[in-house]
């Protein structure tokens, strides 16, 4: 080839251009085009029953849990096209509740119930292959029903689940080892459950007498329930730690008016008392996700119909 003042700049432009894109598609979690958050993402499912969502913030999917034991977990996008996720289902067939997505060890961890046992199912975020099965009703062998409901990772790789039925916190230490971490006559029921960096959990006991209580982490013998100022608490169902170190939370049970909600409190005495900073009304829902600060999507549940062919997921943000 020739190489003319023309063919050198063509060239130029090319290797500039090339070279942008290449240093553009590299940057995590970022679309070439921009990303619309619709109010409502209506998706066909047939029979799935979801209890559990969580997201994906590399693939810009959601996962979704399935009680009904037939339908396996699933992924869903923006514009409600559904694919299917976990690959175990004739392996083993169990309902699913509360789902994470575990970014840093690349997997996916399910809570799964059965009769009479309930486990902790541990996937390749990747591929959805079922890598380890941990049987967390064997620790509790005298109980007579289980309900492994949700879950959180500390800063450890340390798993801390929720046991509802059996009124029990379970621990998995980073080796997969399995035990029971915390349960005391008087805290019953838990539900929901976060992780906060300051080293300890916070759990919504949702039952009759529904409390917030704070549990470090070194020391769950000193577990305390969290005042909550001016505020009839009825106990959340799923919940997660915002940007703000703020807890939000979907609503156990409706108020006087019937109303269900999504909630954020905040606490200025890390966590000994905490006051609502953000209320929105939302349909009846169980779970939650965060996609950004101030996105956030809740999976409409209201048990009526467990073989439904479509569900939604409404987004909420606080005005």
């Amino acid at each position: 080839m020739i190489f003319t003042k023309r063919t050198s700049k063509i060239l130029l432009l090319t290797i500039v251009i090339q070279t942008s894109c290449f240093s553009f598609q590299n940057k995590d979690s970022i679309s070439l085009k921009q990303i619309i958050y619709p109010d409502n993402i209506i998706f066909n499912a047939p029979g799935q029953n979801p209890e559990g969502i969580t997201f994906n913030a590399k693939t810009n999917v959601f996962y979704l849990s399935a009680i009904n034991q037939n339908p396996s977990i699933i992924t869903v996008d923006f514009n409600g096209n559904v694919n299917t996720f976990s690959n175990d289902k004739d392996e083993t067939s169990r309902a699913s509740f509360g789902l994470k997505t575990d970014i840093k060890n690349n997997r996916l961890l399910a809570c799964l119930n059965g009769p009479k046992i309930g486990n902790l199912n541990i996937y390749n975020l990747n591929s959805g292959e079922l890598e380890h099965i941990i049987n967390l009703s064997s620790l509790l062998p005298e109980k007579e029903n289980y309900q492994i409901n949700d879950l959180i990772v500390d800063n450890n790789n340390s798993i801390y689940v929720t046991g509802r039925l059996e009124d029990a916190i379970y621990k998995i230490d980073k080796d997969l080892n399995p035990s029971v971490f915390f349960q005391k006559d008087e805290y019953t029921k838990p539900n929901g459950i976060v992780y906060h960096p300051d080293g300890f959990l916070l759990v919504s006991y949702s039952h009759q007498n529904s409390s917030l209580v704070k549990i470090p982490i070194n020391n769950p013998e000193a577990a305390e329930i969290v005042l909550i100022n001016n505020f009839d608490f009825k106990g959340f169902d799923g919940i997660l730690l915002n940007e703000k170190g703020r807890l939000v939370g979907v609503t156990f049970s409706p108020d006087a008016d019937g109303n269900h909600a999504v909630i954020e409190l905040k606490s200025d005495d890390n966590w000994k008392t905490a006051s609502i900073s953000n209320s929105k009304k939302t349909k009846k829902s169980t779970t939650i996700t965060q996609i950004k600060p101030n996105v956030y999507y809740v999976i409409n549940q209201d048990w009526k119909d467990r073989n439904a062919e479509n569900w939604t997921l409404e987004k909420v943000a606080f005005d």
